[in-house]
């Protein structure tokens, strides 16, 4: 996937400058594109600060996290809509027989891409599963935590499900499909999962597991070999690590700001990038728009739909129109689309090193980056 470098920053290199000379990330890299064209593209700070310094740069790549799910698990599953393999109201008990009688094997695909499926936010299945193979039997045996449909409580579970669901349907493993499906189309690129690189060349993370390690015992949970040192290149959520050995439907995608921006277009150009098809127009029609009106949050399939009457702090800020889409990933990692103004935005940071803290900082400066880019390219000063 290749762009255009652009030389000029624009409105918001000031303020990432400033966050990261006051402490609120180590580093971060930064990507504007407005009407196809790259308008800011540039780093700021340190790819690591522990145990020695590592400057930021342009192609530093980053563990995506959660940008996972639309970026990769999200295309790959409505492609195979596209092909027949898959229905979206479909349950997934159709497709994977050994799901049939339970709450999971009655959810359907749509309702795992909204996160609206009755599965509960988040659980260590390393703690239980002893192989990728027990994973999906472990999700399985979980209680949900609502009646299917009545609210949207995000969970990383449905889509390590629909990882598995795809490998399932394909005989072929996610990452794979992936990179055939979407990423090698759009021409060379340094995005995939398990990505094999110079430890320099990666925006750094958590050292160790600790956050996990205590989410995890405040469940009641444990696991005995977690990582202890810094681990880069290694995608940092547990699950995607321990569990499904760093190739998952949730998280483990790792990519340059430069790739992002490139399958952002992709998205906001209804599934083509310079002459290549990856989506229908009509399979990203219905991708974006908000498919849970009258519920707590936006939701496409894959994406969070912008809903401006929600409260601050939100990540997409206050000033991109009502049509924009996005996703944000646990490690700090962002991007929003705004099909009104054609842009698409990019931030890439590294806040969960060398340790996690709340996270409120972080959104925060999302917002005000946004806010910022918005009033520059956009000349909005409200909604």
């Amino acid at each position: 996937m290749t762009t255009a470098q652009s030389p000029q920053p624009i409105a918001g290199s000031t303020l990432l400058r400033d966050a990261v000379a006051a402490g609120e990330v180590p580093g971060a890299v930064a990507l504007v594109r407005q009407h196809g064209e790259v308008v800011l593209h540039d780093a700021y700070g340190f790819a690591a600060i522990e145990p020695e310094p590592i400057p930021m740069r342009p192609d530093t790549i980053f563990d995506l996290a959660s940008l996972t799910k639309p970026l990769a698990t999200t295309p790959v599953i409505l492609r195979l809509v596209e092909e027949g393999a898959l229905a979206l109201d479909a349950p997934l008990d159709r497709y994977l027989p050994a799901l049939a009688g339970t709450n999971l094997g009655a959810a359907t695909i749509e309702r795992l891409l909204t996160h609206t499926s009755g599965l509960p936010a988040h659980f260590p299945i390393y703690s239980r599963a002893t192989s990728r193979e027990d994973v999906l039997r472990v999700i399985a045996d979980l209680p949900f935590s609502y009646q299917p449909g009545t609210r949207v409580e995000y969970s990383c579970l449905g889509f390590i499900t629909l990882g598995l669901l795809a490998e399932h349907v394909t005989g072929t493993t996610l990452d794979r499909l992936a990179d055939s499906m979407v990423f090698a189309p759009l021409g060379p690129h340094t995005t995939g999962y398990r990505l094999d690189f110079p430890a320099e060349r990666f925006a750094w993370t958590e050292r160790g597991t600790t956050y996990e390690k205590g989410t995890m015992e405040a469940m009641g949970e444990a696991y005995g070999r977690l990582r202890t040192d810094f681990h880069p290149g290694e995608v940092h959520d547990g699950n995607a690590h321990y569990a499904m050995g760093g190739v998952s439907g949730n998280a483990g995608l790792f990519g340059t700001a430069e790739d992002v921006g490139v399958l952002g277009q992709m998205w906001l150009d209804g599934g083509i990038f310079a002459g290549t098809r990856i989506l229908q127009p009509e399979t990203v029609a219905a991708a974006i728009i908000d498919r849970t009106l009258g519920l707590e949050e936006g939701r496409g399939l894959g994406w969070v739909i912008n809903r401006p009457s929600e409260v601050f702090p939100r990540s997409v800020g206050s000033r991109l129109s009502r049509r924009t889409f996005g996703h944000t990933g646990f490690t700090g990692t962002s991007i929003w689309i705004d099909p009104e103004d054609d842009l698409v935005i990019v931030l890439l940071t590294n806040r969960v090193h060398p340790t996690v803290d709340d996270g409120m900082t972080n959104i925060r400066l999302r917002h005000r980056f946004h806010d910022a880019v918005a009033t520059a390219l956009k000349g909005r000063t409200g909604m």
